[in-house]
């Protein structure tokens, strides 16, 4: 019997004191808390971009809500005019390509993606924690964490920022982790 009055005195004190302290953060296990953090992806996608391609390579299906990152191996590099010059997929860092390349704000010769829904083909939103764009997004060797916000499933698509691509050779193997939110 004294347990019990213990207990029942005991209850609305814990039930007080527990809306005091702060909850665990909601996004504590979801996707993109996994992907910034290097878990284990859910599953990967892989493709090869064959500089000599101007449509560059899609990749797919995404759901949305997914949270997608791409790296690319160390034998990937593009050939970015006739006479042999090389780019790895980082491209010119530090610079800006400007007005007549596909990505103006986007590094010369650098990696991108940017994500379009599977039936429509439409523009689909990545956000990357800071920015949402329906427009190319940075790549890379190492992309950060891009959160897929279209309303129907998607791919992504990876091209190289270059105005003349039809001068491109090489290939860029590109692995895409993605995790999938609970």
């Amino acid at each position: 019997m004294t347990v019990r009055r213990i207990l029942t005195a005991a209850l609305p004190i814990v039930l007080v004191l527990g809306g005091l302290l702060p909850a665990v953060p909601a996004h504590a296990d979801d996707a993109f808390s996994r992907c910034e953090g290097g878990d284990a992806a859910d599953f990967t996608l892989r493709a090869v971009l064959d500089g000599e391609d101007a449509r560059g390579v899609g990749v797919g299906t995404i759901r949305p809500g997914d949270v997608v990152a791409s790296q690319t191996d160390a034998f990937s590099f593009l050939r970015i005019d006739w006479w042999g010059t090389t780019k790895d997929p980082d491209g010119d860092e530090g610079r800006l390509a400007g007005a007549g390349w596909p990505a103006p704000l986007l590094a010369p010769y650098v990696l991108m993606v940017r994500a379009r829904t599977t039936v429509t083909n439409r523009p689909a939103r990545l956000d990357d924690g800071h920015t949402r764009s329906t427009g190319w997004r940075v790549a890379g060797s190492d992309s950060p964490c891009y959160t897929y916000l279209g309303s129907r499933s998607g791919r992504l698509q990876f091209q190289v920022n270059d105005p003349q691509r039809g001068d491109n050779g090489g290939t860029e193997n590109i692995t895409v982790f993605v995790y999938r939110n609970p």
